[in-house]
This record gives C-alpha cells, sequence and structure tokens, in this order.
C-alpha cells in the first residue's frame, strides 16, 4: 500500500521587520505570503503550492495564528486545491521576535498594523502591537528570537525566559539575520492544533502545572483565585490606581467573575498596558464554570502577597456578599456593557 502524501502548512508569525521572511528563507521551504486569515486566502496560497510537499504561510503581524490554522483545516477539504498532495496538515506554528525591540513593543499601547481582513473573534480592528506578540508566542511551537546581534546575552535571555513563561512547550531558538546555529525544528505534532490549546502558560499555571514561578531576573508569575465576585467599583479603581504597586505586569490572563453581571462568567485579558474584559460563554451555574476569580498574572519582581491583597480589597465584602445577586446588580459599573446575544436571567 502506498502510503499517503501530504502538503504540510508550517505558519510564521511576527512583527514588521523582526524578520520572518528571513527566517523563512533559511529554513530552506518555500515562502508563500498570506493575504487574509480567513479559508478563502489560505485556499488561494494552497493552490499555487504546485507539487511542493512543504511550505511556509506568512501571516500578517495582526492575524491570530489561531485563527489562520482553523482556516487551514478548513481548506484542507478543498483536496482539489491540491490533488498531488493528498491531504493536508499543520506543521510547526513558528513566531520570530525582534530581541532589539521586543521590551519597548511589550509595553506599548500603539495598534498593530491594520488586519487585510476583519478579526473573526475581535470585529473592529483592535488589537496592539502587545497583543499581537503575545498571541505569537503562546500560539507557537517554536519561537526564533531573532536580532540577537543587535541586543546583549543578558538581554536575550531574559526574553528566553519571558516566552517560557508564557508558553513552557514550545521550543526557543536565538537567530542573527535570520540564521540559527540549530539545524532543524523539533517535527511538529500529530495533532498540533489540539496540542497547541492547551500550551500557553497561563492554561498550565491555572492547571498547577506552571514550570517557572519566578526566574533569575525578576520575571514570574502570581495565580489569583478566591470564590467571590469583585465589586465593579473597585475593580476599576485597582485597574487605575493601584495595579502598579505590586510590580509590573506584562501579561494576565483568566477569567473572573463581576458582581453586576452575576449570571456569566468573564474573560480577563492583558498584554502590556491594556486590558479587556469580555463575556464567555459560560454561565455563573455551568457545571465547568470556575467559582470567583481565577487570574494568572505574568510581569517582573511581581509582589505576590501585594497583588493578592489589593485584589482582595476589590472583591465583594461580607454584607454585600449577603445581599446576593439582586442586589449585586444595582452595583455602579463603569466598564462597557456586554454583548451577551442572549437573555441575561
Amino acid at each position: 500500500m502506498t502510503s499517503p502524501s501530504f502538503l504540510t502548512l508550517n505558519l510564521v508569525s511576527g512583527l514588521a521587520g523582526a524578520g520572518k521572511s528571513s527566517i523563512a528563507r533559511a529554513s530552506g521551504r518555500t515562502s508563500i505570503s498570506l493575504d487574509g486569515a480567513d479559508r478563502a486566502a489560505v485556499s488561494g496560497a494552497i493552490a499555487g503550492t504546485g507539487t511542493r510537499s512543504e511550505v511556509m504561510l506568512e501571516i500578517h503581524p495582526s492575524a491570530v495564528p489561531l485563527e489562520v490554522a482553523v482556516a487551514v483545516m478548513a481548506a484542507g477539504g478543498d483536496l482539489v486545491l491540491h490533488s498531488e498532495a493528498g491531504a493536508i496538515r499543520l506543521g510547526n506554528f513558528v513566531s520570530v521576535l525582534d530581541a532589539s525591540t521586543f521590551w519597548r513593543d511589550i509595553r506599548s499601547d500603539k495598534l498593530a498594523p491594520e488586519p487585510p481582513q476583519p478579526c473573526a473573534t475581535h470585529g473592529e480592528h483592535d488589537r496592539t502591537v502587545a497583543d499581537a506578540l503575545v498571541q505569537q508566542i503562546e500560539w507557537a511551537s517554536v519561537v526564533v528570537i531573532n536580532k540577537t546581534d543587535l541586543s546583549t546575552a543578558a538581554e536575550c535571555a531574559d526574553l528566553r525566559d519571558f516566552v517560557r513563561l508564557l508558553n513552557p512547550s514550545c521550543q526557543v531558538i536565538f537567530a542573527r539575520h535570520g540564521h540559527s546555529s540549530v539545524s532543524a525544528w523539533l517535527p511538529p505534532r500529530v495533532d498540533m492544533l489540539t496540542w497547541l490549546q492547551q500550551s500557553p502558560g497561563w492554561i498550565r499555571q491555572l492547571n498547577g502545572e506552571g514550570l517557572l514561578a519566578s526566574g533569575r531576573t525578576g520575571l514570574g508569575c502570581v495565580v489569583y483565585r478566591d470564590p467571590r465576585p469583585f465589586h465593579p467599583g473597585r475593580l476599576a479603581s485597582f485597574l487605575s490606581d493601584t495595579s502598579t504597586e505590586s510590580g509590573e505586569i506584562l501579561r494576565s490572563r483568566g477569567l473572573f467573575r463581576l458582581a453586576s453581571r452575576p449570571h456569566v462568567v468573564g474573560s480577563w485579558n492583558s498584554a502590556g498596558p491594556t486590558i479587556a474584559f469580555e463575556p464567555t460563554s459560560m454561565g455563573s451555574h455551568d457545571p465547568e464554570s470556575p467559582w470567583g476569580q481565577e487570574i494568572a498574572f505574568f510581569g517582573r519582581n511581581l509582589d505576590g502577597a501585594r497583588l493578592t491583597a489589593n485584589l482582595d480589597a476589590c472583591l465583594l465584602d461580607d454584607r454585600e456578599f449577603i445581599g446576593g445577586p439582586m442586589e449585586w446588580r444595582s452595583l455602579t459599573d463603569p466598564f462597557p456593557a456586554w454583548d451577551l446575544n442572549q437573555d441575561d436571567d
């Protein structure tokens, strides 16, 4: 029996100027620039691969790697686009970071370049440079720290440690001018998409699987948990006035409860100086929903006791908690409304 042939599609992401095209060329694989993040764009790229067995798809800096991966899997059904290959599979997710500008960019609230097409999960373009960097790290099987010649060895090691905090499962490679002393990347996983969905460091930390609580240069993670919901006004005050008292928070992610919105679990998501709260599909009484707060904070010189105390001060006190959801709804809520697309009761 003849073994099936495959077209392996590797995704390469990175901010403009990070060197993702150089990395793609240095890999020796054919590189194709992807104009969009949807199935049509991916299908068009696949149609131009001819008889090649492996290619590199360079994705837009604002595209979410996971969304492109879903589009690749959807395009995999269009076998007529690449009949020579017979089947399509995901290869490595490669993210290229610029060692000389990373720490400046992760602290930036500047918007990332306009995406070629609207993002399926965010709608209007609101992704910052820091958002893009975090997504590129967390959804990667290989992270290439490029332009190491423009940064010190200590700064490169610091960046490596931060990458390993955000994604402890990825392979980290140092490179200059797109070239690395590592001859080859590790082979991709059989089910790369499923594996990547469990690879972000915040998921590992909340599951008790974090590999690095604190590093030698002050980089570390603090996990915050409490069953009580946040008081919206006090949480807003924390974010505007006291969030920096416990160290520099560079990334935070998790699930939380806002007392004024008692019937839905919220998604907590910060990258650099910006933070976004969005509703999840989980209801308060769903068996799989967490109680209260489960948030992982990544940063530098974090004081876990101080951060915990400041967040504790944002929770409902005993008197407020006893009042129950009907009373909680009357609390002044300064945060933007959530579009739940469903009844709140």
